[in-house]
């Protein structure tokens, strides 16, 4: 396998040098793996981008469990992979399993920043300042320094969503991989978009509850008015009114009342007590 200056092979006789020792100078990921597990073929090449990205602020140490495997009993390895986070000489955090690049870039965070995550650091300050398009101009060189930094792409839409540039918002999500469509933030990030843009049009709320009040079955008055409210963050409120939905015309504008109820529980997540309530509810119209 490639090594470099900051990955490396590591054996239990180069454990005290090449771990416990180099981690006094700088932070030191240990990658226990084995050629036989799936996940640690797939987080390995990552683990390795991710570590060349801090330019020399962070080592990766690999470990192979199957020629070391006293080691990995030392260390109470259990299950592959696991990555252990060493600092000063000793194991200061750790996690399992193949991550997302987010996932793992949040959690070595905790311990080093790398260049991206100062630009990125710097970039929410100006934003929070009001200074949007040097944020957004900050963020743009960080994409051309890591074009695959999923993190920076996320900041960028974010920026863009909440000046209600959506088409670009949205233009970005989309390209993001498949791995990274799929998390929950960009999901919800998603959802809040689409709720945005839809919540835009048409009367106001005021005005949406007294043609709902005349005419309980108005669901394109509905439809509305839970984007309103999702954008006012009463995500509960939203969920009700798509439910009525549901309830008089579940084909209404092609299942419109299903389609808001999954984005709000995109938006709530999928544990949240509000989402188990309502997935109930909309299972029980559906089936």
């Amino acid at each position: 396998m490639n090594t470099s200056a900051n990955v490396y092979s590591v054996s239990s006789a180069e454990f005290q040098e090449k771990v416990l020792l180099a981690s006094q100078q700088t932070p030191v990921l240990v990658d226990f793996w084995a050629e036989w597990c799936g996940p640690c073929q797939t987080l390995m090449p990552l683990l390795t981008q991710i570590v060349e990205s801090y330019g020399g602020k962070l080592k990766l140490a690999k470990i192979n469990t199957e020629e070391e495997g006293e080691l990995a009993a030392q260390m109470g390895i259990r299950s592959l992979p696991t990555v252990v986070m060493f600092i000063d000489g000793r194991p200061v955090d750790q996690f399992q399993g193949a991550l997302p690049e987010g996932n793992i870039r949040e959690f070595i965070g905790k311990y080093v920043q790398s260049e991206i995550d100062q630009i990125r650091q710097k970039a929410r300050a100006l934003q929070d300042s009001g200074d949007n398009e040097a944020a957004k101009e900050l963020l743009r060189q960080a994409n051309q320094k890591e074009p695959e930094n999923i993190e920076v792409l996320l900041d960028l839409a974010n920026i863009l969503a909440a000046e209600a540039q959506y088409d670009q918002a949205i233009e970005i999500l989309n390209a993001l991989p498949m791995a990274a469509a799929t998390r929950d933030d960009v999901r919800e990030l998603k959802a809040r978009i689409e709720m945005s843009q839809q919540a835009g049009q048409g009367p106001s709320m005021e005005e949406l509850r007294e043609q709902i009040e005349v005419n309980p079955k108005d669901c394109a008055a509905r439809e509305q008015l839970a984007a309103k409210l999702a954008m006012q963050n009463d995500l509960e409120g939203a969920l009700e009114q798509y439910h009525q939905i549901m309830l008089h015309d579940r084909n209404y504008n092609e299942g419109a009342g299903q389609k808001g109820m999954i984005k709000i529980f995109e938006m709530l997540g999928g544990e949240h007590p509000l989402t188990r309530s309502y997935r109930r509810r909309m299972y029980s119209l559906m089936y």
